[in-house]
């Protein structure tokens, strides 16, 4: 039996207004903060479909890690996430 796994790194880039917010690395933390809750809470509310989900963060990163025994199962569940990660990064990010 194959066994699919991906280890997924997730960095963002903020550009914010110097004079608005003073500690861009202060904020983020804090965005990174959030997608990783979001992301633990969905990972952890999800049942399991043969596929195993860990989430971890590094110093300015998110560590999705994902593995299973079944492809199409395998690519929903990395599908699903990212468009997570995307709708949660859009929804958190302030470009005005």
């Amino acid at each position: 039996m194959e066994n699919y796994n991906s280890r997924i790194h997730i960095y963002f880039d903020i550009k914010p207004n110097p004079d608005f917010f003073k500690d861009s690395t202060n904020l983020l933390n804090r965005q990174l903060n959030s997608i990783f809750v979001a992301l633990k809470g969905d990972i952890q509310s999800t049942p399991d479909f043969d596929t195993r989900v860990t989430v971890s963060t590094e110093k300015n990163y998110i560590v999705l890690s994902i593995s299973s025994n079944n492809i199409s199962k395998f690519r929903a569940t990395i599908i699903s996430l990212l468009r997570l990660i995307d709708l949660s990064y859009s929804v958190i990010h302030v470009d005005k």
